[in-house]
């Protein structure tokens, strides 16, 4: 059977669309394919890299937080024994009474001057007098300064003492001295208040 031309035409037709699919296969259909396996290897990879590393941060940063939680915890501690509460403000001002009292000077009178509220501490606020020799004067202070609390003399004031009852060693000045101290009481909570009954 003799084929016309049109089926030789149909024929070569077909053969050039098989050559141009093997063609097509086998130099951009397969090195793509390859090339985009390669990719998708490279990529689960890397994201199994990626979710090891925020493993392992999420551990360091529990590991940060629990050091800066012992650090906190480290200075809440040294600022409740610096820092009083409302019920230690007597022995703090009895305190500074024998802190002049232990360098033979008698504090004088004492007097409130109120409470400034903050948010965190309260500060309450003194006024006193001392009078004696400049050195234990000073001393005093320094005293009241080191006491294990945190007390903060301020407004000082001197001037040579005009009281007749004293008697300086030689070379020494006596003062008048008066000052206030403040000192930060730290704020507590409000008791929370009851229920009425019967809700």
């Amino acid at each position: 059977m003799a084929l016309t031309q049109r089926d030789q035409l149909m024929v070569a037709a077909c053969i050039g669309a098989a050559g141009l699919v093997f063609v097509y296969w086998n130099y951009m259909w397969t090195p793509k394919g390859v090339e985009l396996d390669t990719l998708n290897t490279r990529v689960e990879a890397l994201t199994e890299q990626n979710e090891a590393a925020r493993r392992d941060i999420a551990r360091g940063t529990a590991a940060k937080l629990k050091e800066e939680a012992d650090e906190f915890g480290r200075m809440l501690t040294v600022m409740r024994r610096l820092v009083p509460v409302a019920n230690e403000v007597p022995t703090l001002l009895d305190d500074i009474s024998t802190a002049a009292r232990a360098i033979g000077l008698d504090l004088g009178e004492v007097t409130p001057l109120g409470v400034i509220p903050g948010e965190v501490f309260d500060t309450h606020r003194y006024r006193m007098s001392v009078t004696g020799p400049y050195h234990r004067v000073a001393q005093f202070l320094d005293n009241v300064g080191s006491l294990t609390r945190i007390i903060a003399p301020m407004n000082v004031s001197m001037a040579p003492s005009n009281r007749q009852n004293l008697r300086p060693r030689a070379g020494e000045q006596m003062l008048d001295m008066s000052f206030e101290v403040q000192t930060y009481v730290a704020r507590t909570a409000p008791a929370p208040t009851p229920a009425p009954q019967g809700q």
